[in-house]
């Protein structure tokens, strides 16, 4: 009896070994490869050339690299022709080690047909973000460092094939579908080199308009980083119920924006006091009829 069930699991263990191999030649037979050509030393002499390719490939890289770093280039194209370099110098790694192990290229060229139609149809909006990330690098409405926004804002950290990698300004990591901006509103805030501030104020109705509109020129000429060479306009924006409204609009360099918002709603409060100007606030007045 013992010795019929190990005879019974030879036999199993020698089909399947059989099949094995089958199916490996079969595979085999379908690129193109002939197994009886293959030998140990041409495997060996194959996998060397491989890495010896992938080293020369990332020499290549590293000094497109370097060269694309001098081009004008953004920093988001020079970062994606890095790329398509790397992947195209691999995909001709690959090729050559196929030749060379007895692999015909035509087969692999098919093979890669193939899958890239299969991939190409399970994975149409990971395309889509490669389409539309190819297009904001040619089209160039923001670049690396920029300030935008989108469906958030903040800061461009990265544009890569499927996702925008914005930073917050609290500190946020967010990625964006490429699609996804193409496809909406796009504000870049670092697109001029300049900025305006909008400001609106109020003063009491017991003050002169002219009076009042100094203490603001007042407090525009004491902020430093606001540009002088673009004059500040100062106007009446309306009359309220208590209060008469009024409009800043001035201008600073774009990465002084913020500062120089704060510092000049700041000033606003001093120039006032200065000037002897108050704020109105919110009143209602009751008269009692005898």
């Amino acid at each position: 009896m013992p010795e019929q069930i190990g005879d019974n699991l030879e036999t199993r263990v020698d089909a399947v070994s059989s099949s094995g191999q089958n199916v490996l030649h079969t595979i085999a037979k379908t690129i193109g490869l002939d197994p009886n050509a293959l030998s140990l030393s041409k495997i060996i002499g194959s996998v060397i050339l491989l890495i010896i390719l992938i080293a020369i490939s990332k020499i290549i890289c590293g000094i497109f690299s370097r060269a694309f770093k001098k081009s004008k280039l953004t920093e988001g194209m020079k970062k994606f022709m890095v790329r398509a370099v790397k992947y195209i110098l691999y995909f001709l790694s690959i090729l050559i080690f196929c030749d060379s192990i007895g692999i015909p290229i035509t087969s692999m060229l098919a093979i890669f047909s193939l899958l890239g139609l299969a991939i190409s149809l399970s994975i149409q909006n990971l395309l889509g973000n490669v389409m539309s990330g190819i297009s904001l690098l040619m089209l160039k409405p923001f670049d690396i460092g920029d300030y935008i926004e989108t469906d958030v804002a903040g800061t461009v950290k990265n544009i890569g094939l499927f996702y925008t990698e914005i930073l917050t300004l609290d500190n946020k990591r967010v990625y964006i579908p490429n699609e996804t901006i193409m496809g909406s509103k796009l504000i870049n805030y670092h697109s001029e080199d300049t900025r305006r501030i909008d400001i609106t104020v109020n003063a009491a109705y017991d003050y002169e308009i002219s009076a009042v509109k100094a203490a603001l020129y007042d407090a525009v000429e004491s902020v430093p980083t606001i540009l002088k060479d673009k004059p500040a306009v100062i106007g009446v924006a309306g009359y309220g119920e208590s209060a008469i409204l009024y409009d800043i609009k001035a201008w600073s360099k774009t990465e002084d924006f913020l500062a120089s918002k704060y510092a000049l709603t700041e000033a606003v409060s001093e120039c006032y006091s200065k000037h002897g100007v108050k704020m109105a606030y919110n009143r209602l007045e009751v008269e009692l009829i005898k």
